[in-house]
């Protein structure tokens, strides 16, 4: 069926949804016209197409065209979606809609917790850490549910806040067999993402290809004027600038404060306050012109306009995050999208432009698919809590997780330390219920949460001068910068966790800021890619290497955290090995002038033993989860050996062939592209 007779027949099935959802658009897209079909014949479906694609539309009016009129005033819709900014402008998007067809919507998340059972919304978005709340503290009024939307699903999957969501689902199926399920994802690899999730899904995929207009720009002394300049040339005047870490947010948003952008220069990020990323959202959402200083939480789908370019400090952790960040540019012009991408040397100008085009073509090489163990303690203390009146037994702790990590052995091993630690214990025979340990995060409300604690502290800062909340610190200073304006400690309430601060007129020089946590990373599957650029002569399996006084320079490309696990075990195993910041293995000749027959693989053993004396210093970087401690010690290793995908890197450098090319051959072709970062 050609488009305008499928877009006939879809207004036509859209009795009752289709002038609230898509008269003020000009005609359907394509995800729309594939994707609706599908939910009025009553399947499970996901949705995978590029931001700004029409998904929200393309499964909520189907959806609850299936719905009315029976369903109107019952709560029928739950709609999980990674953070609060994202549930909020959701609920802009869709409240006037659903008003118009006279649907209450409401929404839940720590911003907006109360929530009145006896007076349930017909659709209600909230949060993974939300959904846990309700379905612990009003299990019951699940049994009505018809339907689960799953929005942006690429962003909680393979992380433990995914996981968790895959066991309240299975929670909610043993409560009510009854419902449709749908999940919107931007472009990815996986497209077997939505078995995870729940059973029968049919996948509508639509790829995208939009031209990107890069431009890369090394950073340095007056980088904010230059790139203001560079936006003012270009015509820019709503633009995004992502930073890596919020500190640097924060510092740089006074530096960019210049025309066009002179008094227009705001700041987003998870430590501000609701109100305050509310406010911001909506004004750069109103404004014609402004620069807003963000970090990931604004890769998602938060509508705050036309933005006219994105400015990319240094290159973001992947592949993915990249296309987010860019996915915020244009979306309702869907003209060419403008980035700016600044680096610090050259290596981050190669990885730059390897990831741009990995985006152009739509390859993303993403970290393959690996359970999160910390979600087996979270999750029996959620189950615990909900089951608190009767306790539940330990075949059924068996049944929500089995699902998860496929075999009952590990499931059995958290148990067994959650009751060693008073986190379970035993009220009679085969019954167990939430011991005293497990009490307190109820009361504080973090057994509902995966999301890992900061563990430095965590402040909430008070302007004494209005007696309003500015955000949070995490360490403390006596000046500091914070919401783009720099304060200056007057107190500090350690049992409150309070900071009372007064502003300082500007920000200077010796201003400490402070640092999220957390460190990203890129698949091993994108060295390959990184290695055909440097050395596009060599088969896609095969990694040059080179001698020089005795030693073996290895070129692996596989970054920081993989080289030092593997340079460690390599060197337990008795091969003298070194890591050369992420890029080469130095290797001690063993049999000088001998040929390097397969590449350095370490053992599994011997990376389990690294592993172990590493916990803590990984736990970070990993993002392992709020319950890590929880598990047993063996399970704390063997979810890192996961988390890294340890067995799939293994199998991967069995299959890698090194190839010894003479010394200044390989020297010359990294220089060509790297220069600066070469010093052998």
């Amino acid at each position: 069926m050609h488009a305008p007779a499928a877009e006939r027949g879809i207004r036509a099935a859209l009795r009752r949804t289709w002038n609230p959802f898509f008269s003020r658009f000009g005609r359907l897209t394509e995800i729309q016209i594939r994707t609706i079909p599908e939910i009025l014949e009553g399947r499970n479906v996901v949705v995978i197409s590029p931001a700004a694609s029409g998904k929200t539309e393309a499964v909520v009016a189907p959806a609850v065209e299936r719905l009315l009129p029976e369903r109107r005033g019952r709560f029928s819709v739950l709609y999980v979606s990674p953070t609060r900014a994202l549930v909020n402008d959701l609920y802009r998007r869709l409240v006037e809609p659903l008003q118009y067809l006279e649907l209450a919507l409401a929404r839940k998340t720590g911003d907006h917790p109360s929530i009145e059972e006896s007076k349930l919304p017909f659709m209600l978005i909230t949060t993974p850490e939300s959904f846990d709340s309700l379905l612990c503290r009003h299990t019951r009024v699940f049994k009505e549910l018809s339907a689960v939307m799953l929005d942006e699903l690429h962003l909680l999957d393979n992380t433990p806040r995914g996981d968790q969501l895959r066991v309240l689902l299975e929670r909610l199926r043993l409560i009510n067999t009854d419902i449709r399920y749908y999940a919107l994802s931007a472009t990815i690899d996986d497209i077997d993402i939505g078995r995870r999730y729940f059973p029968d899904p049919v996948v509508v995929q639509v790829p995208g290809r939009r031209v990107i207009e890069e431009e890369l720009m090394p950073m340095g002394d007056g980088w904010p004027e230059r790139v203001v300049g560079e936006l003012q040339r270009r015509e820019c005047r709503k633009v995004l600038c992502f930073f890596n870490a919020r500190s640097y947010a924060e510092e740089y948003a006074k530096l960019l404060d210049r025309p066009p952008f002179t008094g227009r220069v705001w700041v987003h990020h998870a430590s501000l306050t609701r109100e305050a990323r509310e406010d911001v959202e909506a004004t750069m959402n109103r404004e014609k012109t402004g620069l807003l200083c963000c970090t990931s939480t604004l890769e998602l789908g938060i509508d705050i306009g036309d933005i006219d370019a994105v400015v990319l400090v240094r290159p973001p952790f992947n592949v993915s995050s990249l296309l987010q960040r860019l996915g915020r540019g244009n979306r309702r012009r869907r003209t060419n999208l403008v980035a700016l991408g600044l680096y610090i040397n050259s290596w981050e100008r190669f990885l730059f432009e390897t990831m741009f085009e990995c985006a152009r073509d739509g390859r993303l090489y993403e970290k393959k698919y690996t359970p999160a163990l910390s979600v087996i303690p979270q999750q029996v203390s959620s189950y615990l809590f909900q089951r608190r009146r009767i306790g539940t037994t330990s075949d059924s702790v068996r049944r929500i997780l089995r699902p998860l990590v496929g075999d009952d052995a590990p499931i059995d091993r958290a148990f067994r330390q959650m009751i060693d630690a008073g986190e379970v214990v035993a009220g009679r025979v085969g019954i167990y219920f939430g011991g005293p340990a497990n009490e307190q995060r109820v009361e504080t409300g973090k057994v509902h949460s995966n999301i890992q604690d900061k563990t430095f502290g965590n402040y909430d800062v008070f302007d004494i001068t209005t007696g309003r909340q500015v955000g949070t610190i995490f360490f403390m200073f006596h000046h500091f910068v914070l919401a783009g304006r720099s304060w200056e400690l007057v107190e500090h309430r350690e049992k409150e966790k309070k900071v009372m601060v007064r502003p300082l007129a500007a920000v200077s020089s010796n201003t400490k800021v402070f640092e999220g946590t957390g460190a990203g990373g890129y698949s091993y599957r994108l060295a390959p890619v990184l290695k055909a650029r440097l050395f596009p002569g060599l088969e896609p399996d095969q990694f040059p290497y080179f001698r020089d006084g005795g030693q073996l320079l290895l070129v692996h490309l596989l970054g920081s955290t993989y080289g030092y696990v593997l340079s460690e075990a390599l060197s337990a195993q008795g091969s003298d090995t070194s890591d050369m910041d992420g890029k080469l293995f130095v290797v001690s000749e063993d049999k000088p002038g001998a040929r390097l027959k397969s590449f350095p693989t370490p053992a599994l053993t011997a990376v389990r033993d690294v592993i172990s004396g590493s916990l803590l210093r990984l736990e970070d970087s990993l993002g392992s989860g709020a319950f890590f401690r929880s598990l047993p010690e063996e399970l704390q290793i063997e979810d890192h050996l996961l988390a890294l995908d340890i067995r799939g890197l293994l199998e991967f450098l069995g299959g890698l062939e090194p190839v010894e090319l003479p010394a200044d051959e390989v020297v010359a072709q990294i220089r060509q592209h790297l220069g600066d970062q070469v010093h052998v």
